[in-house]
């Protein structure tokens, strides 16, 4: 049986003293940059993360992730997912003494958002998962953290200008609208319309519906066409409300041929294109592999899914957090997980 490294080990390899090899394994500073280089390279040839692990187990140190994410809603079982995931990746990791609590808050309330997250700082975890679909919420509660000291990393919605994060876990959403603008460039004419569709109580406080937009836009930029892109905002998505919102909307603008759902709910619009027998007429791309979008994709009412994983992402997020907290690694700032474009033909695959 292979005898476990020590820190002794270590020092003496390094040339240095045991407690310089300890302040570098806890990042307590008052290390040159040199020696600091240097122990690391020997730990990593040696392997000693491994006992790191082992230490832990020995101690029996519980080590707590919270994650703050949206519930599952109504309108859309997208966040079942995600939380899925990260319920996979408690039970791999719950061997090396990690514990996840998980604060649901309500996608269509912010103060719900802001509740939850002060509920999550009082139980003070070791690091913490945030999707932080509402923006300006989020980087208040990013604030806190940090003044605490509580590293952390973002689900599903990046926000590049927070430098201080762990990693990023999701889309590339800028390019993802891209993509959905590349296909319908491919199956309708340039002369006609192309309708962008947020299905969102909040959609100017949400960062990966916009970057979706400017992906999608930018894309046509220099394509000189002649065809509109008319974006609108649905912010009831009460059936009544939708469908008032749509058939003004086809009503007053002509020639649509294409419509772009930035969210996991294009099966709102699909049901409304089905009960008027419109569904032939449109081109329709959305985001997200639910139940009631594959519905919708089996019967070709939509065309196009972009799907993101969200499961890989829940369970990536947490074993992001695992490498930097437990192992002192550190991970890649972005993870970001493939575009995939799911169709009726490919989606038993899925």
């Amino acid at each position: 049986m292979k005898t476990p490294i020590t820190i002794k080990d270590i020092a003496e390899k390094a040339l240095v003293s045991t407690g310089t090899v300890d302040r570098v394994l806890h990042n307590r500073g008052d290390v040159s940059e040199g020696t600091r280089k240097k122990v690391l390279k020997i730990i990593d040839e040696l392997g000693y993360k491994t006992n790191i692990i082992a230490k832990s187990l020995a101690l029996k140190k519980k080590i707590v992730f919270s994650v703050l994410i949206p519930a599952e809603d109504r309108y859309s079982s997208y966040w079942k997912k995600p939380i899925q995931g990260i319920k996979n990746a408690e039970e791999e990791f719950s061997k090396y003494g990690i514990q996840v609590n998980t604060f649901l808050f309500d996608l269509s309330d912010k103060q719900s958002f802001i509740r939850q997250s002060r509920l999550l700082l009082e139980a003070s975890p070791d690091a913490v998962v945030i999707a932080p679909v509402f923006k300006k919420e989020s980087l208040n509660f990013i604030t806190k953290l940090k003044k605490k000291n509580i590293p952390f990393i973002l689900l599903d919605t990046d926000l590049e200008t927070e430098t201080k994060k762990i990693g990023y876990i999701g889309h590339d959403s800028y390019q993802s609208g891209k993509v959905a603008a590349k296909l319908i460039e491919t199956r309708i004419g340039n002369d006609e319309n192309i309708l962008l569709i947020n299905l969102s109580a909040n959609p100017d406080n949400q960062n990966h519906l916009s970057k979706r937009s400017n992906g999608f836009r930018d894309f046509f930029i220099d394509k000189n066409r002649k065809g509109m892109l008319i974006e609108i905002n649905i912010n009831n998505l009460d059936p009544v409300s939708v469908n008032e919102k749509l058939s003004h909307t086809f009503n007053s603008i002509s020639n649509i041929k294409a419509i772009f759902v930035m969210s996991s709910k294009s099966h709102i619009i699909a049901k409304y294109l089905m009960e008027r027998d419109l569904y032939q007429e449109f081109i329709l791309i959305g985001y997200d592999l639910t139940d009631q979008n594959i519905a919708y994709l089996n019967n070709d009412t939509i065309d196009y899914i972009i799907s993101q994983k969200p499961e890989t992402q829940g369970f990536k997020s947490i074993q992001a957090l695992f490498q930097a907290v437990v192992l002192k690694e550190t991970p890649k700032k972005n993870t970001f997980l493939p575009i995939d474009i799911v169709i009726k033909e490919n989606l038993m695959y899925y």
